[in-house]
């Protein structure tokens, strides 16, 4: 008989542990949600990497660098075992400054292109802004659609997405 997962409830605040490889582990918060994107979960994942059997608190885990900012559905992570619950810090940040941008090139795979003109901007909770071409001063902004919870792990893992991003 096959045993029953325990539910996990999320909140806002909510701290998760990856374990990569069994060679260290990463960690990330729950912030907020993106109405505008799904009404999914938006992630803040922490650039320290830590031993497997390291102990720290949350607190230092919140202070920790910002290695970059997604959304995902927490839920199918906790579920095929990708991370997993550790505790929970009121310290979310500054979640009202959060700018994600993502390109509406569906078929581009198909076609052999290399660079969208379908770039879209918005902050978390507003409008999605169309600004065509990707210009300067928006290539900072993080990557915004929601990532299923592989691609969380492989961009902590190695730095980037399993798909390829147009200029």
């Amino acid at each position: 008989m096959e045993e029953k997962k325990k539910r996990v409830v999320t909140r806002i605040g909510d701290i998760f542990c990856v374990e990569i490889d069994g060679k260290y582990k990463s960690y990330f918060q729950y912030v907020t949600k993106d109405v505008t994107e799904l009404g999914s979960p938006v992630i803040r994942v922490f650039k320290k990497r830590y031993p497997i059997d390291y102990l720290l608190t949350m607190e230092e885990i919140v202070n920790d660098e910002v290695s970059f900012y997604a959304h995902t559905f927490i839920r199918a992570g906790l579920y095929f075992n990708a991370w997993y619950k550790v505790g929970s810090c009121k310290e979310v940040g500054d979640v009202e400054n959060i700018y994600f941008k993502y390109y509406t090139d569906v078929n581009w795979g198909l076609t052999g292109q290399t660079k969208s003109y379908n770039w879209w901007i918005w902050k978390v909770n507003q409008e999605h802004i169309k600004i065509g071409e990707m210009k300067k001063q928006y290539k900072h902004y993080h990557l915004g659609p929601v990532l299923s919870y592989s691609n969380i792990v492989e961009k902590i893992k190695t730095g980037k997405f399993l798909f390829r991003v147009l200029v």
